[in-house]
């Protein structure tokens, strides 16, 4: 929103200043007692008034409220490190995809999905876990606070979407680590998927291959390559990829290097294939 009132900042425009998601700093400022929600719209209470806040009109958005530039510079938006975060603030920390935050939240019991956006759960809530919902749209959403980042459970589930992956989050088993990261990323978004299934190439079953991942939605097998794979390994690799080239399955191939992009590469791949991942 454009900021019309002469040497003030809206709050969108404070926390774009500071380098902040607004939403959080509308958190903030209400969990400060500077603001607070009346039938949708903020207001500022004697406290935000007494810090500097008043209020501006727009033609079109109406009234809203408005801080002094200097208000920048107040020690309580130094707590905004510390405020509750959000899917995407936690994405960067993690350094996962914001949608992926949601979906781990959810698989470990913490968020459940709404029509549209995310809701807290009970369990969420004894984590510190708050329920919003989106000034302009209305979306529900949720905020966590810092010390969830130490949460084991949390950090297990992040941890398993990382190349490093040990375990299979859907008790799977995988001969490595490449293998874990993949069975995970399938496992978060909720896409059905086979390990080591052993695909009848032929209807009579007379030519069949062991896959590294089935996905029967897609009708379409992960194949991962190995770096510096044995003599008997590239060959059963090969072996499989010229079986499937004459069926009609789709292969998505995979190399330890595109990993780290594993998330944008899958989500395109299949879409290819017309399953949207979300």
């Amino acid at each position: 929103m454009t900021d019309n009132h002469p040497k003030h900042l809206s709050t969108t425009a404070l926390a774009k200043k500071i380098g902040k998601e607004s939403k959080e700093l509308f958190i903030l400022l209400a969990n400060s007692g500077w603001i607070v929600k009346v039938e949708s719209h903020w207001q500022l209470t004697a406290k935000g008034r007494f810090e500097g806040g008043t209020y501006a009109n727009h033609p079109r958005f109406g009234e809203y409220i408005v801080w002094p530039a200097s208000i920048s510079e107040h020690p309580v938006l130094g707590l905004l490190p510390e405020a509750p975060l959000s899917a995407r603030t936690l994405a960067q920390k993690t350094g996962l995809p914001a949608r992926l935050i949601n979906r781990v939240l959810a698989n470990i019991g913490w968020l459940k999905p709404y029509i549209h956006g995310w809701l807290v759960t009970d369990l969420g809530k004894e984590k510190g876990g708050q329920q919003h919902e989106g000034e302009a749209n209305a979306i529900p959403f949720v905020t966590w606070p810092e010390i969830m980042l130490e949460d084991a459970s949390f950090q297990r589930a992040v941890s398993g979407l990382t190349v490093g992956a040990t375990q299979c989050l859907d008790g799977h088993s995988a001969e490595a680590p490449a293998l874990t990261c993949i069975d995970n990323w399938l496992y978060t978004l909720g896409i059905a998927h086979a390990v080591d299934y052993t695909l009848y190439i032929n209807s009579d079953s007379s030519s069949s291959c062991v896959v590294d991942f089935y996905l029967p939605s897609a009708n379409a097998v992960i194949l991962y390559w190995p770096d510096a794979p044995s003599p008997d390994v590239l060959a059963t690799k090969l072996a499989q990829r010229e079986s499937l080239l004459h069926s009609r399955i789709a292969i998505i191939e995979l190399t330890l290097s595109q990993l780290d992009n594993i998330d944008e590469l899958l989500t395109r791949e299949l879409l290819k294939l017309g399953v949207a991942v979300y």
